[in-house]
């Protein structure tokens, strides 16, 4: 399969600290902390922690902290189905669609009277122009169409579209929240200048969505307005605020003192406390396919064997890590994949095979002959204050095992450097929130486990493995996947820590806010959010 570009975080300082987040009912925990009374105006203002870092243009931008900016000013075919905990695939702008036998043929029949931003009607021609921009400007999830061969338009409503080879992944590369969305031909064409339109889409849009970007001042403030000839239900909000803050203790005093109504994923597991039990606002624990993960080094030394990287594993107090640090936006893994990922009712169990043995790690040292390397530098990334803790802590337990140990820190840009020197890196990186693009375990498989995923960062794979996931891609087999899994886990590679959950901070009186969030964006589509009374 083709290279996976890497997705970093927008505003690094913000997506690094981003929420813990994982599986929930949904339910608020209501109380005290919040402040601010229903807006009269029609504005709804969501607190963003640092500048969403790219362009707001559908086919270069490729982080986290403006997802919510493209999931309501553009859309695509299919969307992961909103408020539930598991990976299913809804209609957006298809309202159906059929899958050939072999994986290779994806037929949609697409919704009625929709219309782009610029009032042209939204037709099945639109679906091969936004692949075709995609590719061609080389930016964002660009590995999702590479494999489209045609896209046939036998009626204005209708596009079917042939891949070079079967992918039973394919409608989670178009539920992505960096999937493929569609924008319209016509203002393409008009605003195209000598870049296919990236400079008209850094501050305007051209999508179908609810909203539409009205402002885009980079690191101060964006701005949406509703579009009036939307297709879908409508919100109370005509316009949404999204101003920039720099750090999250300003964010949080704007919230308390009602400038801000909700923040999502920006605010950092310690401030769980200060809300929990506030009564004038509510905290959301939801889905998303997000962990906190372990990379081990194989270029090192002490990390040549897998022996050396199981035992380390082991000796990871999971439970520890997740009460301590996380709290109750996670819950410790138990699987290779993300939860859910892989179904229960398919007869196979993923099952991650790792789990914490204090004499492991010790065990081993002992047994190592008196010259051999015993000092390991355990990395997290900066900004990231869950991951520092969680490294000071496996530091901590290190040095009772016998070892030398250290916990640093690193700029994003640094960590993904590594994969071209693995052994420039650490010994082992803490990421304290990381996920696939998508809901489909080869999204999963393929990002962390293969070289040329995009988050492995230090190169360990199996060639075995490789092959596995990319053979299971053109059959959609459970078995396949979790026995792909079941061999990574041998290598000591990797440990997946936790299940994280999407924690969305709000002013009491702000209502649907789960049935607004779906497992695979980890933002609100604001067209589904109201006014309580």
């Amino acid at each position: 399969m083709s290279t996976r570009r890497m997705r970093m975080g927008a505003a690094v300082g913000a997506t690094l600290i981003l929420a813990i987040s994982g599986c929930s009912s949904g339910t608020p925990n209501s109380s005290g902390g919040g402040g601010g009374a229903a807006p009269t105006d029609g504005t709804l203002t969501v607190g963003l922690l640092g500048d969403i870092g790219q362009p707001p243009d559908p086919d270069i931008y490729y982080a986290n902290n403006g997802t919510a900016i493209m999931i309501n000013a553009y859309e695509g075919l299919v969307q992961y189905k909103n408020n539930t905990d598991t990976v299913e695939i809804a209609p957006r702008l298809a309202e159906k669609w059929e899958v050939n036998a072999t994986n290779d043929v994806y037929t949609f029949h697409l919704r009625k009277g929709v219309t782009f931003h610029d009032g042209t009607p939204f037709t099945a021609a639109a679906v091969d122009v936004a692949f075709k921009r995609r590719i061609a400007v080389k930016g964002g999830a660009s590995y999702m169409v590479e494999a489209v061969k045609s896209v046939a338009t036998p009626d204005d409503y209708t596009a079917v579209i042939t891949l070079t080879k079967p992918n039973t992944a394919f409608l989670s590369y178009l539920a992505s929240p960096f999937g493929p969305k569609m924008e319209s031909p016509e203002g393409l064409k008009a605003n195209a200048g000598s870049d296919d339109a990236q400079t008209y889409l850094s501050s305007h849009d051209l999508g179908t969505g609810p909203y539409q970007l009205t402002t885009a001042q980079t690191g101060v403030k964006y701005e949406m307005t509703q579009y009036d000839g939307y297709w879908g239900p409508k919100s109370p909000f005509k316009k949404i605020e999204l101003p920039v803050y720099t750090d999250e203790s300003a964010l949080e005093l704007a919230f308390d003192n009602g400038t801000v109504d909700t923040i999502v994923a920006a605010l950092p597991s310690s401030s769980l406390a200060k809300y929990a039990d506030a009564a004038n606002m509510s905290n959301y624990f939801l889905p998303t396919l997000q962990g906190a993960l372990v990379t081990v080094n194989p270029s090192h030394d002490f990390f040549k064997t897998a022996d050396a990287r199981v035992a380390f594993l082991k000796s990871i107090d999971q439970a520890t890590l997740v009460d301590q640090v996380l709290g109750k936006r996670s819950e410790v893994a138990t699987t290779m994949y993300a939860k859910g990922m892989i179904s229960g009712g398919s007869g196979v169990q993923d099952k991650q095979a790792i789990s914490f043995d204090a004499s492991a790690l010790k065990g081993y040292v002992a047994a190592l002959p008196a010259n051999a390397p015993k000092k390991l530098v355990i990395g997290y990334a900066n900004g990231n204050v869950n991951a520092q803790s969680m490294a000071n802590i496996v530091v901590a337990n290190l040095q009772t095992d016998g070892l030398t140990a250290s916990a640093q820190g690193y700029d994003t840009s640094t960590v993904f450097g590594w994969i071209n020197d693995p052994p420039t890196g650490p010994d082992a990186f803490i990421d304290g929130n990381n996920g696939p693009d998508g809901g489909d375990p080869y999204m999963w498989g393929h990002v962390f486990w293969d070289a040329s995923g995009g988050i492995n960062y230090f190169g360990c794979e199996s060639k075995e493995v490789n092959g596995l996931l990319d053979q299971a891609l053109g059959t959609g087999d459970t078995a396949t996947y979790v026995k792909a899994g079941d061999l990574y886990g041998k290598t000591g590679c990797f440990l997946n820590l936790s299940y994280n959950k999407d924690w969305v901070l709000a002013q009491k009186w702000l209502t649907g806010v789960p049935e607004s969030q779906n497992i695979g964006a980890n933002e609100l589509n604001f067209s589904l959010l109201g006014i309580s009374g």
